[in-house]
């Protein structure tokens, strides 16, 4: 894989998502901030690159090696996939233990089964949800108030560059006892964080009592072209079963429809009851979602 080969292998690779990783791929593959990838490889026709494959160290989760293979769809058939899969198989018994991992779109069957077939096995189903912004601001906006207030907090804005310390806090309680796509293991969270692009809103809920600083709950919005996307919704241990995670993705819908954003789509472990309920409640519809994929090393 050459430098110029980067944005074409970064769609294609994107094509497995259930949701815009073109930032993270793209950050492995360059590797400035991060190790340099273990294999980086294209195959090619007529000058095309029509198939890619990579793995790279996760920096979020230590001992973890992200691997990953895609096929154009029209050249799909003809074996591409599965020497791609022989030398990313080679890669990863070199290395002496530690986990691969892989997240597959959960409508794309026929990579879930190719994953399986090299080794991989089904740790969790996350499940997609997508609110269209297609009502006006006014409903929206009263609605946020209203489960602002039934929740008990003040919802704002907050920046990396002004309260990384607070937001990385926060974070840090909120993710607390909440299930992971690649079950339970060591976590970066700083690594976590700084995973998020350029342009990442963080919404925290702030108790409205004087001298609290500690926040309640967040949420984190990346903005994806005409999409916004929720990546993490999350509330303090001590502050669960309040409506205060239904609160701030209230405002997040707010909020993303405040940037012209036409939908906001999300993602949350078939397990999580109480997010998946809440999601329900503020009109989000069924989306497509990914399998997350494990394999031993």
């Amino acid at each position: 894989m050459e430098p110029q080969d980067f944005f074409r292998v970064v769609a294609l690779l994107n094509e497995t998502s259930a949701h815009d990783i073109g930032h993270v791929l793209l950050s492995g593959l360059i590797g400035n901030s991060a190790p340099a990838p273990l294999l980086a490889i294209v195959a090619t026709r007529a000058d095309t690159v029509v198939g890619a494959a990579k793995i790279t160290a996760d920096p979020v989760f230590p001992e973890t090696f992200s691997a990953l293979i895609s096929v154009d769809a029209d050249a799909r058939g003809l074996g591409i996939g599965s020497a791609l899969a022989e030398r990313v198989d080679a890669e990863l018994r070199l290395l002496d233990g530690g986990t691969a991992t892989c997240s597959i779109r959960d409508d794309l069957p026929r990579g879930r089964a190719f994953a399986e077939r090299h080794g991989f096995t089904v740790a969790h189903h996350s499940l997609g949800f997508r609110f269209d912004l297609t009502g006006s601001e006014y409903s929206l906006a009263a609605r946020a108030a209203e489960t602002a207030e039934r929740a008990g907090v003040l919802i704002r804005k907050a920046t990396m560059a002004s309260e990384e310390d607070l937001i990385l806090e926060c974070f840090t309680r909120c993710r607390m006892g909440l299930p992971l796509p690649y079950g339970n293991r060591p976590v970066d969270v700083r690594a976590r964080l700084l995973q998020f692009p350029p342009g990442s809103m963080y919404l925290i809920a702030d108790s409205p009592d004087a001298g609290s600083v500690r926040p309640k709950g967040m949420s984190i919005l990346i903005p994806q072209r005409r999409s916004w996307y929720v990546r993490f919704t999350g509330t303090d241990p001590d502050f669960r079963g309040q409506g205060v995670a239904t609160a701030v993705k209230a405002n997040s819908l707010l909020y993303a429809q405040r940037t012209g954003a036409e939908s906001v789509t999300t993602h949350n472990d078939e397990s999580n009851t109480p997010i998946i309920r809440a999601n329900k409640a503020l009109g989000m519809v069924p989306d497509v979602g990914y399998w997350s994929l494990l394999r031993d090393l």
